[in-house]
């Protein structure tokens, strides 16, 4: 057990970080109820908003709150579980009544949370809010430990009406638009590195971002050795978003293994920094076997760290557009055959929605008939009526065959995004 006179200031401090955070809160666009007879669990990559979006649960909440961070470095000392009911009885103490809410902040880093939440839940003690900074808490702990007891959220970097809201920005040009843009993709969307003044801060905190990720996510998690191999295939990716990969190709140019590569590459999704898309094929085996598509978290993440001269806004454009397919809950792939589509949506593998993102206004005649004819040969094969080109400006509807196609400036997509609804 950790000594009571350091976990009672570890308390008091904590708590009183979080009614500092409670006062300067900037509401978010996504609506998350209280948690009721369920544990609510917030999930993403770290610095992403989580413990914000905890604490704008509480803004109406005039019941007694323990907010608590498990990153602080007391707990890594002893991170046994039954610390937490002293964290009660500590709290108890000191404001002379129980806490009707718990939060719970990076509760992945205490040993066996999941029995004691489930507990608490089955209790219906408290109303209980965890959040944590890896997709297995997902995957694994509240699927299968708090099976029917925890109800899950992804919480996503800033969107771009967000990152507007964040930078007090109020538009009143397509130019104003497109300089904001450019900005969200040079430097992210992350809510600390937005309301950064300073670049040299930005990139401060993007290379701490990135040092937390792989340490304490990936590389103590999973206590892996062969660090190096790790770096490299992280910048491979970060150099290489928006293109197709293989882990043969992976091989071939670092010398390790196929297993290897696909091991570690599944440890960064886990940590919400890099993703896989794979190609629409009806054939399971054959989208399996096909090279994958590559994003990443964060634009300004990846600027700073990739092995490119300048940022090459097309692909950051295209990783912006996929960030922002996750943010709504949307599975995709993309589509190939004669011609490439960047975006295919589907739901439970029917296809939804075909999106293709060219940064550019397409008055080059062979980059319009490229990207359109691709388009039209994705609508025609998959029996769908429209899909999109999302652009710099241009903006208008076309028919051909009788499929439409929208030109869409792509910050006006952003800012107008939702769900599509299924082709009946």
């Amino acid at each position: 057990m950790l000594d009571r006179s350091l976990l009672r200031k570890s308390v008091l401090d904590w708590d009183e970080g979080f009614q500092k955070i409670r006062g300067q809160i900037i509401p978010r666009e996504q609506e998350i109820p209280l948690p009721g007879k369920h544990a609510l669990a917030l999930i993403g990559v770290r610095r992403s908003g989580k413990t914000w979006s905890a604490v704008e649960l509480t803004r109406n909440f005039d019941q007694p709150v323990l907010y608590y961070n498990f990153e602080d470095p007391l707990f890594y000392s002893d991170p046994d579980v039954l610390n937490l009911d002293e964290l009660i009885s500590i709290y108890v103490e000191q404001k002379g009544s129980p806490p009707a809410l718990l939060i719970l902040d990076e509760i992945q880093n205490v040993n066996g949370w999941e029995r004691w939440v489930r507990k608490m839940t089955d209790l219906e003690k408290y109303k209980i809010v965890i959040t944590g900074s890896s997709a297995k808490l997902l995957s694994s702990e509240i699927s299968t430990s708090l099976a029917g007891r925890a109800l899950e959220e992804k919480i996503w970097t800033l969107s771009f009406p967000e990152f507007l809201k964040f930078r007090n920005r109020q538009c009143r040009s397509e130019d104003e638009y497109l300089a904001e843009l450019h900005h969200y993709m040079e430097w992210g969307s992350f809510p600390e590195v937005v309301l950064c003044k300073s670049e040299t801060e930005k990139k401060r905190l993007l290379q701490q971002y990135l040092n937390d990720i792989v340490l304490k996510d990936i590389v103590n998690r999973h206590e892996l050795r062969a660090k190096k191999v790790l770096d490299q295939l992280l910048l491979y990716y970060f150099t290489n978003i928006s293109s197709l990969h293989s882990y043969s190709r992976i091989q071939k140019a670092f010398g390790t293994s196929t297993h290897l590569a696909s091991e570690y590459t599944s440890y960064f999704e886990e940590a919400f920094l890099v993703f896989e898309v794979y190609r629409y094929h009806p054939n399971l085996k054959i989208q399996a076997r096909d090279p994958k598509k590559i994003y990443v978290i964060d634009p300004g993440l990846r600027n700073t760290f990739a092995s490119s001269i300048s940022p090459d806004f097309g692909k950051l454009a295209e990783n912006v557009v996929f960030i922002q397919l996750k943010r709504l809950g949307l599975a995709m792939s993309y589509f190939k055959n004669l011609g490439e589509v960047d975006f295919l949506v589907t739901e439970s593998g029917k296809p939804l929605e075909a999106i293709q993102v060219c940064y550019s206004d397409l008055r080059d005649p062979a980059v319009y008939k490229r990207e359109v004819q691709s388009l039209l040969e994705c609508l025609e094969t998959l029996k769908l009526p429209d899909g999109k080109i999302l652009t710099l400006k241009r903006h208008e509807k076309i028919t051909l065959s009788g499929k439409q196609i929208q030109f869409i400036p792509l910050y006006h997509w952003l800012l107008q995004a939702k769900s599509p609804k299924i082709h009946r």
